[in-house]
């Protein structure tokens, strides 16, 4: 994924920089409306947007250049529906925030299976897309200041939490797997390490592995999937335990509206 992104930073939330946002939506009339809602938005709160509008989901696969931090993606679609282009992001892309927007609300459950930021009903986009967007930029920000300082013989990086899919140990080294696919290496311990690390974001698969809960699509039969479709074994002994905290982080998720049709 390319990094045409300006450097953004706030203590509030708000976004200072420039915010790439991307429509995706075979209705024309629908795409005016947005870009209407957004440009108001803009205006009234002095944020700065870059806005690409694709018109389909192929237009988007053939043409999304690797910028881009939020996309409004609307579900019913010819060719490639909503869900299939979300499941596309999520392989390339994982830290682009997905925002469903659907005139169809019972479509609202299946969403979940592709861990939107958002669901927002068209015929609520109007009182609901201050919130979204506000609660976007939070997260933009929180990606960039809560982070994990790895130290090895090659120097020091600064990796953020949201981009650490898990972590796993061989001998006296660890592993950090990012979600860009590469991978750092350290000589420290996963108790250690899992104590510099959101026990709430955290779970340990086993003794050997620590994976981040943000990042698991689903559960199944014994197999953890992860968003870059990577699979972690489950043990028996543990896998009652991880399906529980899975569903807990999820179910939070829902309750504090990252996740739900309203906030």
């Amino acid at each position: 994924m390319g990094d045409g992104k300006e450097n953004r930073e706030s203590s509030k939330g708000k976004a200072e920089k420039m915010i790439y946002i991307g429509l995706v939506d075979d209705e024309c009339e629908h795409l005016m409306k947005m870009r209407t809602f957004l440009l108001q938005y803009e205006e009234e709160h002095n944020t700065k947007f870059s806005i690409q509008e694709f018109h389909n989901g192929l237009n988007f696969v053939e043409d999304y250049k690797g910028d881009l931090d939020i996309v409004f993606l609307d579900i019913e679609m010819q060719e490639l529906n909503g869900f299939e282009l979300a499941a596309k992001i999520q392989e390339t892309a994982p830290d682009i925030l997905i925002i469903f927007v659907s005139a169809y609300e019972s479509y609202v459950y299946k969403s979940f299976e592709f861990r939107p930021f958002r669901f927002i009903p068209k015929q609520q986009m109007e009182s609901m897309i201050t919130q979204a967007l506000e609660a976007a930029f939070r997260e933009i920000v929180s990606r960039t200041s809560e982070v994990y300082i790895a130290e090895n013989q090659q120097g020091i990086e600064k990796i953020p939490f949201r981009k650490i899919v898990y972590i796993w140990r061989e001998g006296k080294y660890l592993y950090i797997e990012k979600t860009d696919a590469t991978r750092c290496k350290v000589r420290s311990s996963l108790r250690k390490i899992s104590e510099k690390l959101p026990e709430d974001e955290f779970v340990w698969v086993d003794r050997g592995y620590l994976c981040n809960l943000y990042h698991v699509k689903q559960i199944k039969d014994n197999q953890m999937v992860l968003s870059t479709g990577q699979q972690l074994y489950i043990g028996e002994r543990r896998l009652a335990q991880l399906k529980h905290r899975i569903m807990e982080y999820w179910q939070a998720g829902t309750d504090n509206g990252k996740w739900s049709t309203n906030d």
